[in-house]
């Protein structure tokens, strides 16, 4: 079965049921309409009229349906019967059994059945009293009258039944091509997708469960067309920003063997070689772990108690000679949180670099509880110029540099790192300054 498909899936299951439906129907019938039969025959009635005793052929039917007759007499205590000709169309031993039965009856009314050999009757006696004399009256039909008659309905009953059958059978193949059209839709598109071939949008008119999926599909097409945008900006961001040191190291290593200088002599050109070299090393460097980190978010992290207050003091003396003469205020509150001690010096690593490199002679770090006592807060100030409104929403892209920035890959490391521990980061023009405040929840301390 896991190689049949959905609709014949849905169309088995809801044939399986029509059809139990069917057998369950064929099963029940025939007891159903015995009980019927035999309420009917249980039910009081009243004796025949006079007029109706006077019968030449038949006993009176109060009951009669398409071939199967009640019918009634009523015998006397002396055994007369009524009518007369009741004689004539039951044999004397049903009568003799009759009789029998009711003299020893304790209730009013009760059923009996009669069998010889040329079949079986089944009848009721009711007891009454009349001027103090015993009055048995009597319903009876014919077993073969009724197994005739049940015979036949069956018959037409499957006839009729067996061609509703095959129609619903019809109407589920339909009601299961219905269902699974959408799915068999979602599935091409998906197909396409994987194909990468993600521009055409998905339409599931529909609001059911299947047009859920579906508009979590178009979802994912959205998320997959702006991430293939983002990575061709990227990748062509990335070969700008390899392009320019690469060219500068082969023209000057190009210009020193030609014995040219084009810093004048050998040690400032190589020195300029360099520089370019570690430029380029650092990209790379922080390529790899822009890589690294879309790894890690995809894995369940072993993380350890980290003293954080202990970790920004650490990182800031390995900062210390850059920019020497920028004031450095600390404000540090002990603050243990679970986490990596390496992405956590990361982070740190490129906060503390970027408000060094806009600071104009102060930076400011602070970490604590926050007014409501709700996260702990970990802020960086420093006194430089403030963001201008219009770039608010693209100090977190990759490659987006202010006037002093180097590759802009720093902020976008940073939000990776906040988001895969779950917390907020907030850049802000504050004081004078501009502020980043990372949000770190108590729960996840």
């Amino acid at each position: 079965m896991k190689k049949v498909s959905l609709t014949v899936k849905i169309w088995l299951a809801l044939s399986l049921v029509s059809l139990m439906l069917y057998l369950i129907t064929l099963l029940v019938m025939p007891s159903l309409i015995r009980s019927f039969f035999t309420d009917a025959l249980m039910e009081p009635h009243k004796p025949p009229p006079p007029e109706q005793n006077i019968i030449k052929d038949k006993l009176p039917s109060y009951f009669s349906f398409r071939g199967i007759n009640i019918r009634s007499l009523i015998i006397l205590d002396d055994g007369t019967t009524i009518p007369v000709q009741a004689k004539q169309v039951v044999t004397a031993s049903l009568i003799h059994e009759i009789r029998q039965n009711a003299e020893s009856q304790q209730k009013s009314r009760q059923m009996y059945e009669y069998v010889d050999n040329q079949g079986s009757v089944r009848y009721v006696v009711q007891k009454n009293m009349i001027y103090g004399h015993d009055l048995y009256q009597i319903s009876f039909f014919k077993k073969s009258e009724e197994d005739i008659f049940i015979k036949n309905l069956l018959l037409n009953f499957m006839v009729f039944a067996g061609i509703t059958l095959i129609i619903s059978w019809f109407c589920s193949l339909f009601i299961a091509r219905y269902l699974t059209r959408p799915l068999i839709q979602m599935k091409q598109h998906v197909k396409r997708i994987a194909n990468r071939n993600w521009h055409e949008p998905l339409d599931v008119k529909q609001e059911d469960e299947i047009g859920q999926l579906a508009g979590s599909i178009e979802t994912m097409r959205q998320q997959l067309v702006r991430q293939d945008e983002a990575q061709q900006s990227i990748l062509q961001n990335i070969s700008h920003e390899l392009k320019t040191p690469v060219m500068v190291i082969r023209s000057y290593a190009q210009a020193i063997q030609d014995g040219v200088y084009p810093k004048g002599d050998l040690a400032g050109s190589i020195q300029v070689i360099d520089e370019e070299g570690v430029r380029l090393e650092k990209l790379i460097k922080q390529l790899l772990y822009l890589t690294r980190l879309d790894y890690l978010v995809t894995r369940e992290q072993a993380y350890q108690q980290i003293q954080l207050d202990k970790l920004v003091e650490k990182t800031l003396q390995l900062f210390y000679l850059q920019r020497p003469e920028i004031i450095r205020q600390l404000d540090l509150q002990p603050v243990i949180i679970a986490g990596s001690e390496e992405t956590l010096r990361v982070m740190i690593e490129n906060l503390l670099e970027n408000h060094l490199r806009y600071a104009d002679s102060r930076i400011e770090i602070t970490l604590g509880l926050n007014i409501e006592q709700t996260e702990i807060w970990l802020c960086f100030w420093n006194d430089g110029s403030r963001i201008e409104p219009h770039i608010y929403d693209q100090l977190f892209q990759p490659f987006h540099k202010g006037r002093e920035g180097k590759f802009g890959l720093g902020l976008t490391i940073v939000q990776r790192i906040v988001r895969m521990y779950k917390w907020q980061i907030d850049l802000s023009n504050e004081r004078d300054g501009v502020s980043s405040k990372v949000k770190i929840p108590l729960s996840h301390s």
